[in-house]
């Protein structure tokens, strides 16, 4: 009997590729692991052993962000034209299923030693003893049990304790009153609600074997306690033997989160002799069915040799993009949009062979050219001049704003000047007043602000019409809109922008994707609305695993 196992996983690392040769030779049933859209795994024995081996898979196959699903068929034989797949690659986890039930077991010799070797995960560690300090005196202890009993006892008291794990060393604390912002180790996801607003993706992703960090947002109930002043929360899950056998019994005393940094003082250390494997703890978000990654160093760094040879940073991430889902002989539409770097909307189609710039941005010299280019037309004079008797303060302070700080040619600037030319701010502010103003707006739907594109027969190189941005916006202002709302309108209808390109550049092109790249799109609202805004007939991709902005 042939069982054949396919594999929806979506990223280009071999993590997954890993664990399931190391269960499948483990079980030594004869086998063959393939490529071909999914991994495919075929394994061969009788019903009960393919049985026994369905249940173990199940058991310690570990979740992870790129697992997206699987399937499960008898098949009559095992095909040989697809080539055979295998890693060599020594990787670095946190800890799998088979690690938590040799040190959950307490008949295991290896009960409570987060220095287990397994066969699974291929983790493997020399250290043998945790040294536990005060005032760098080694404090003496029995057993591990003890040892971990004691230190959530000292946690418990509000102790501070610094510890070593496999992704560095942090002090650790019991969350209480705190006027900085901080981060959080979720002790107990069953309680995360608790502190913060979290879906089921998003708790799934914390668990995961890649125990990624994710911003969320602090919920209503908590803020009112004032034990923490932010918004929103990094939050990981624990991600070190240690750190679990500490999780452990910690819930004991009902103690659901710790605050961790690097830099605070603290009372007692945890610690071992031996190298820190220094494992990544990658930051993402979680979009519908898709993984951002915002920070990592988990990807592989051939992509970095890809991006490296484009200077232009749009460019670079489009190739990256490219190269992780093999888009060569496809037609793809790159949204690049940055707060740090210049904005490119480019064009990659097998058919040209290339890239072709549909459109960039460039910043005015000063507000007085966008003025400037508004007294060239009746209409748009006489609403400029509407608006200089009805904010004669704001339109003072526009014309005689420095806007020379600004250096990056991309819509994120421009949303900075808009701030200036329409009140919202008296200078070029460092945050993004219209992102902060459009997330505070009480309605559901704003205006529709112009992103206008000068007429052209051709597709390419199309020139955006800057002083319309600022027109829309005006003539709606004059109109007493509140603010928040006039700039919910300015990304909503950035949203609408990028739909219609879309819409506009398959007519001539037929595209088979849409690509986002950039920290713009890293943005809750803006996502929200760009999925919203572009049409079904579209896929939207993400880098898989290279970072959404470098």
């Amino acid at each position: 009997m042939i069982l054949k196992f396919s594999f929806e996983y979506s990223s280009n690392n071999n993590t997954f590729l890993f664990f399931l040769q190391n269960i499948v030779e483990k079980s030594q049933l004869e086998y063959k692991i393939t490529k071909q859209k999914d991994i495919i795994l075929y394994v061969k024995g009788s019903e009960e052993e393919l049985g026994s081996f369905s249940d173990e898979l199940g058991q310690t196959l570990p979740m992870s962000i790129f697992f997206k699903n699987s399937t499960v068929e008898v098949v009559p034989e095992i095909p040989q034209e697809y080539e055979v797949i295998k890693t060599n690659e020594k990787l670095d986890f946190a800890f799998c299923s088979s690690c938590l039930k040799q040190i959950e077991n307490s008949n295991s010799k290896d009960f409570y030693n987060p220095f287990v070797s397994c066969s699974i995960c291929g983790t493997t560690c020399d250290v043998k003893r945790l040294k536990f300090l005060k005032n760098n005196q080694e404090q003496n202890y029995t057993s591990n049990k003890e040892l971990f009993e004691t230190i959530a006892k000292l946690i418990n008291e509000n102790n501070s304790i610094k510890i070593k794990t496999t992704s560095g060393e942090f002090i650790f604390r019991k969350l209480d009153k705190t006027e900085n912002s901080v981060k959080l180790l979720s002790i107990n996801l069953a309680n995360i609600s608790k502190v913060v607003v979290a879906n089921k993706k998003e708790i799934v992703a914390l668990a995961s074997i890649e125990k990624p960090s994710i911003d969320l947002r602090v919920n209503e109930v908590f803020r009112l306690t004032n034990t923490l002043n932010q918004e929103y929360v990094n939050v990981r899950y624990v991600n070190d033997l240690i750190l679990y056998l500490l999780a452990k019994e910690l819930e004991k005393y009902d103690i659901d989160f710790l605050i961790y940094n690097q830099n605070d003082s603290f009372d007692y250390e945890l610690t071992y002799d031996g190298k820190i494997k220094d494992i990544d703890i990658m930051k993402i978000k979680i979009v519908e069915d898709k993984t951002i990654i915002l920070s990592s160093k988990s990807y592989d760094k051939s992509l970095d040799v890809i991006y490296s040879k484009f200077d232009e940073k749009a460019k670079a991430h489009f190739m990256v993009l490219l190269q992780e889902y093999d888009f060569y002989k496809s037609s793809i539409l790159n949204f690049y949009s940055s707060t740090k770097y210049d904005d490119n909307i480019c064009l990659y189609s097998k058919d040209i062979e290339g890239f072709l710039d549909i459109v960039s941005y460039k910043l005015p010299k000063s507000i007085n050219e966008i003025f400037e280019i508004l007294k060239k037309d009746e209409t748009s004079n006489r609403l400029l001049n509407n608006y200089k008797e009805k904010f004669p303060q704001i339109y003072e302070n526009a014309i005689n704003c420095d806007i020379s700080m600004l250096k990056d040619n991309n819509i994120y600037s421009l949303w900075k000047i808009v701030a200036v030319v329409l009140g919202f701010s008296s200078k070029i502010e460092d945050e993004n007043i219209v992102f902060n103003k459009a997330i505070d707006s009480v309605l559901e739907k704003g205006p529709r602000i112009d992103y206008k594109l000068k007429d052209s027969e051709k597709i390419f190189n199309k020139e955006f019409l800057l002083h319309k941005l600022f027109q829309s916006g005006m003539s709606f202002k004059l109109a007493g809109l509140d603010d928040n709302t006039i700039c919910l309108g300015y990304i909503e209808s950035f949203a609408d922008y990028i739909a219609k390109l879309v819409d506009d550049v398959h007519t001539e092109v037929s595209l088979d994707g849409v690509s986002l790249t950039g920290d713009i799109f890293s943005n809750d609202l803006i996502l929200k609305l760009v999925h919203k805004s572009i049409t079904k007939n579209f896929k939207i991709y993400y880098n898989k695993d290279f970072v959404i902005q470098k």
